[in-house]
């Protein structure tokens, strides 16, 4: 590696986790806002390894460290660096190649992974003390690594201290069913436009139809199996069946319109909840497998009524006394009379289901 000619240089302590290569800096208040110049909450979430930063927690945050200007604390800021870093220990023996100089081209861009709260609290809390700007915070920089790199380091960083978000969980997921979903997604105008890819629970107001883990789940319920082997292949056949869907859906294409959002659709109907879409998934494998014409068998789905006050054919099957259900039962039930409006036929283990739904419903 050439030596870097300019950029920012820190006292550093070098240590491994997982043969990755991490460094451990201090750096003062006032260096902060010049570190961390990029806010990578304005790219699209494709394209960032971050939350949007949420504003509202700024003030509390801020607040807190002008309330105990002598006794505040803060854990340490995780960053990544996507390019050139340089690290020269002090010298060769065990302990002195663990303490040396940080040296990160100016190129190179740095994205704060955990801790954007923190750094935002801090810089407005430097604008209203001053005095805060020598004292100091530790850095955690892991070194080279690109968007899919620090994406996982952001769900693995998140999996136990503060839950996030199953939709935006997934969506930073590299396992063979998430690829699947999110770059249907990403590939299709149509779906981008629905789907919402990091909130799960979508307001009234909400302009999206549907969440993306609700999309994930119909999806792994489409086929048999998803696995590194055969994700790809099954994109084209992923990204035509849902975008098929969508076509025979009319409200859907209100939303895509921007005509209704997603939030009076769902006040209404049921076809723009979870249960219903892990419901099309499960039809939709049985299509897939047997239907060559599936197509055109899908445009029937113009036919159902999809209100929720349809209380024949919703009714203790994901509605209950108004309210929707969502549960494997509920999408089972549900996705048994879609099969019987697009005419069907119904297994062994879905004619047991509704005898077992026609019993509960005359109270055996």
């Amino acid at each position: 590696m050439n030596a870097i000619i300019s950029g920012s240089s820190f006292p550093a302590i070098r240590g491994v986790q997982a043969d990755n290569e991490y460094y451990i800096v201090m750096c003062t208040l006032k260096r902060l806002r010049k570190v961390f110049t990029f806010d990578e909450g304005t790219l699209p979430v494709e394209a960032r390894a971050q939350r949007t930063l949420n504003t509202d927690r700024i003030p509390e945050i801020t607040n807190y460290i002008l309330s105990n200007r002598d006794n505040y604390v803060f854990s340490a800021i995780t960053a990544c660096i996507d390019g050139d870093s340089q690290f020269t220990p002090i010298g060769n023996d065990t302990h002195q190649q663990k303490i040396g100089t940080l040296v990160i081209d100016e190129d190179a861009e740095l994205y704060i992974t955990d801790g954007q709260h923190r750094n935002a609290a801090i810089a407005e809390a430097l604008k209203q003390d001053p005095s805060l700007a020598n004292e100091t915070i530790s850095v955690v920089f892991f070194a080279g690594k690109s968007l899919s790199d620090r994406q996982k380091i952001f769900k693995d960083l998140n999996l136990y201290p503060v839950k996030t978000d199953s939709s935006l969980s997934i969506t930073y997921d590299d396992k063979p069913d998430a690829l699947l979903s999110k770059t249907a997604i990403y590939q299709s105008p149509l779906l981008s436009k629905l789907i919402h890819m990091e909130k799960s629970n979508l307001g009234p107001r909400s302009k999206k139809l549907i969440s993306h883990s609700a999309f994930n789940k119909a999806t792994k319920e489409l086929f048999d199996s998803i696995d590194e082997q055969n994700y790809k292949q099954l994109l084209p056949k992923t990204t035509e069946f849902w975008e098929s869907v969508v076509n025979n859906m009319p409200t859907w294409m209100l939303v895509y319109k921007d005509e209704v959002s997603g939030g009076e659709v769902r006040e209404e109907a049921i076809n723009a909840y979870s249960v219903t879409f892990q419901a099309i998934g499960i039809v939709g494998n049985w299509l897939l497998k047997n239907d060559k014409s599936w197509k055109k068998t899908l445009k029937k789905l113009k036919d159902i009524d999809w209100q929720r006050s349809n209380k024949k054919d919703w009714e203790g099957r994901c509605v209950f006394n108004g309210a929707m259900r969502n549960s494997s039962v509920a999408a089972k039930l549900t996705a048994i009379r879609i099969k019987l409006y697009l005419d069907i036929p119904l297994s062994n283990k879905d004619l047991i289901e509704e005898e077992k739904l026609n019993e509960a419903k005359n109270g055996f």
